[in-house]
């Protein structure tokens, strides 16, 4: 195989990329198991050193050795900025007006209780396992990083986890997707403060402060420049919602401007992609999703497994992973329930749905992915951190289905679960 042309190598590993994960998801049972973005982030890790490198190393390095991957880096790129924008467009501010207090109090303790709990251990573990501190990370910096990491919940993942579970019309799935909206929506608040304190400068204060105003002032100028200008513009090339192909063009235009805009800054490009898609006119959202999503997800996203799976090296003997695994992963769990389940009890859900939104909202998914990718090209964590967080990502959000499914079986007394959670549904 040593033989092949660039051109044919590209074209296997699209094809072994693109169509591999989809068919063992559609057709090897998997999607009864758990959600197609565990069997693409599992596919990707299995094609990188840590299985294929080391059970076909001479395959291996004919496909996915360094210089066969410089093609697919740009990819990659595309796939993540892509991501983050329809992540953007997902979260509807509209979305969080009149919900109330009890509403805020549980979507703000579902991301700050696991954040800090994680931030916590964070801490810990950069004294205990030095070596999963990145080149660049002072103690403080990785625990804020790891905390985050503990703390995200995937909106999208989520999404495509309820439409599976037929919970998107029931009152505990859209109060779910709500919360994850808010997760979302602190996450890039948080990194984006963590990146101005690792890229600013070696953390001089004035430097971190630089690039977190100059970041606030592009949010601003965005929201109340560049979105109406993109209102009046879409109004004009895309008549009556109808997306056709200046409109697509000017949106990726302005996708990819916005994300250009973020890297110039300090920021990451990720950053960008993700306002834009927050930034583009709501009544246009839907179009923009229909024509976008499936190709940047089923075709694009792959791509940027393969490359995460690559950085993925599980070392079997190596304590201080599995041990950074495990603890993350029971701190994402204790933390995302109790910080979820708890305050819904208290504001007035009852306990099977109080326990199922709590066992919803551990879910993680690929917006993890990109959230490690980040701190590892920043320098926050080292790469045998990334591995076992990576791994801790798709464990816990597998585990996501299985967990929900039990907590709706529960039958306090004087009714069924079923019973109890019908008598909430109506408006949220």
């Amino acid at each position: 195989m040593g033989g092949l042309s660039p051109a044919l190598l590209f074209l296997m590993q699209a094809l072994l990329l693109i169509a591999g994960p989809f068919l063992l998801w559609r057709l090897g049972g998997g999607r009864h198991i758990a959600p197609m973005v565990v069997v693409q982030i599992l596919f990707g890790v299995a094609l990188g050193p840590s299985l294929l490198g080391r059970l076909v190393p001479d395959l291996w390095g004919v496909l996915f050795a360094p210089a066969a991957l410089a093609p697919l880096s740009g990819l990659a790129l595309m796939a993540v900025v892509f991501f983050a924008f329809l992540t953007g467009l997902h979260l509807d501010p509209a979305e969080f007006r009149g919900r109330g207090g009890a509403f805020a109090a549980v979507a703000l303790s579902s991301m700050l209780v696991p954040t800090l709990l994680g931030g916590a251990l964070g801490w810990w573990l950069a004294g205990a396992f030095p070596g999963m501190t990145g080149r660049h990370a002072t103690p403080g910096l990785f625990a804020a990083g790891f905390g985050i990491c503990v703390g995200v919940t995937a909106l999208p993942v989520l999404g495509a986890i309820l439409r599976e579970m037929d919970l998107l019309g029931d009152r505990v799935g859209r109060l779910a997707l709500g919360y994850a909206a808010v997760n979302d929506a602190l996450l890039w608040l948080l990194i984006t403060a963590v990146l101005a304190w690792s890229t600013a400068d070696g953390g001089d204060p004035w430097a971190v402060a630089r690039v977190g105003l100059l970041g606030f002032a592009y949010v601003g100028a965005t929201v109340l420049i560049v979105r109406p200008l993109l209102d009046r513009l879409l109004e004009r090339v895309a008549p009556e919602g109808r997306m056709g192909d200046t409109a697509v063009v000017v949106t990726c235009a302005a996708l990819l401007a916005s994300a250009a805009v973020t890297e110039l800054i300090g920021l990451h490009y990720i950053l960008g992609a993700f306002i834009a898609g927050s930034a583009m006119p709501r009544r246009y959202a839907a179009a923009i999703l229909d024509r976008l999503e499936h190709f940047a997800t089923l075709i694009l996203l792959p791509f940027f497994f393969t490359l995460t799976g690559l950085k993925v090296n599980l070392t079997l003997d190596d304590p201080a992973q599995w041990t950074v695994f495990a603890l993350a992963s029971l701190a994402t769990l204790t933390g995302k329930m109790a910080g979820t389940a708890l305050p819904a009890r208290w504001t007035g859900e009852s306990w099977p749905d109080a326990l199922r939104l709590g066992t919803l909202m551990p879910c993680k998914g690929l917006m993890e992915v990109i959230v490690l990718t980040v701190l590892l090209e920043a320098g926050v964590l080292s790469s045998p951190c990334f591995s076992a967080m990576v791994l801790m990502a798709v464990a816990v959000t597998a585990l996501t289905q299985p967990m929900t499914r039990l907590a709706g079986l529960w039958r306090p007394a004087g009714g069924t679960a079923a019973a109890t959670a019908g008598g909430h549904r109506g408006g949220v």
